[in-house]
């Protein structure tokens, strides 16, 4: 088939153009970048297109808009540009296409101390700006659909994995010499999601044989995870070394988010950011895994060394965090 995918240059974009070329599928990336980086030109046709503007008709059996303004502190203008009306923009460009995928996320939902299931989003939850204008969207998606036409909106949770510059650095920054500052709350669950799972799910979604018009699934890993310890494992990894943790009270974090807030000195530090670390973040996965048969092989455990050794592969972990915007399409095998 032919896939169209949008938000090539970032992380999940990217991840996926490179899932389904493996797959031999025909990959059209579309990124807002003027020269993207060679290895996506090697195994895809690039459309340059501002998602936030009018775009061109997408020809393309598939498209699967992984485009977002993913941010904790930006504007809620900036937000709504890009997450709502950069959705209605490919929404109408692909409207000649016979599958819609959207890539949404769990900020959609306020977590509680249970997993959260698909039906329990709302627009009158506690949200932050960016979950809003994700919900936002996912109401575009679900309008008007054409006849000839199926979407499928996905809820990720955390998605890591090779490319990834959101997640990994957040850990990273949490390495001071031997010691790994733990600001998790002891005990605290979440899900995660590896892009490769995210890849597989679309793939399950296009094998159907029968395919409603309309469907919407949570999507993360087999198991929810302990954040201390998965911290633990992965910059040890990095390091080489066992590394020691220190706790950090949630007074500590409270003052660093107002910091943030005052000065924008800690901007790994967010309300979201925070509430996660001290609360279960865990979605309820039964029904993708009922209704696709959906059955996860990649998590956290399997993945680690192959992320770290890509890690490894700029030089050192400074050297990675230095060049994050590139990081997506900085893959040498």
């Amino acid at each position: 088939m032919k896939i169209a995918i949008t938000g090539a240059n970032g992380f999940v974009g990217a991840a996926l153009c490179r899932y389904f070329y493996k797959k031999g599928h025909e990959i059209q990336a579309i990124g807002n970048r003027e020269r993207p980086n060679q290895n996506l030109l090697n195994i895809a046709k690039y459309i340059q297109a501002d998602i936030t503007e009018l775009m061109e008709p997408i020809n393309a059996d598939v498209c699967i808009h992984a485009a977002a303004l993913s941010s904790d502190t930006d504007t809620y203008k900036n937000l709504i540009l890009s997450n709502v009306e950069g959705t209605l923009n490919v929404v109408e460009a692909a409207k000649n296409c016979g599958f819609f995928i959207h890539i949404s996320s769990s900020s959609v939902y306020q977590f509680k101390n249970h997993p959260i299931k698909e039906e329990e989003a709302s627009i009158n939850a506690d949200l932050s700006n960016y979950g809003e204008t994700k919900l936002l969207a996912e109401d575009i998606v679900e309008l008007e659909i054409p006849d000839h036409q199926k979407r499928l909106i996905l809820r990720p949770r955390a998605i890591y994995g090779i490319g990834d510059r959101i997640l990994l650095p957040r850990l990273l920054r949490l390495i001071k010499g031997k010691y790994l500052l733990c600001p998790f709350k002891k005990g605290t669950q979440s899900s995660l999601t590896h892009v490769d799972n995210l890849g597989y799910a679309i793939e399950l979604y296009l094998d159907q044989k029968e395919k409603t018009p309309f469907q919407i699934f949570n999507i993360t890993d087999e198991q929810p995870y302990f954040l201390r310890e998965l911290a633990l494992e992965f910059s040890s990894a990095v390091e080489k070394r066992q590394l020691l943790p220190i706790s950090l009270p949630s007074s500590l974090m409270k003052i660093l988010l107002l910091l943030n807030s005052k000065n924008n000195q800690a901007s790994y530090i967010s309300k979201p950011v925070l509430r996660s670390m001290s609360n279960n973040s865990v979605l309820d996965i039964s029904k993708i895994k009922r209704e696709l048969k959906y059955s996860p092989s990649k998590n956290f455990h399997n993945s680690c060394a192959d992320i770290v050794h890509w890690v490894d592969n700029f030089g050192s972990a400074k050297s990675y965090m230095r060049q994050l915007s590139d990081a997506p399409w900085s893959i040498t095998s």
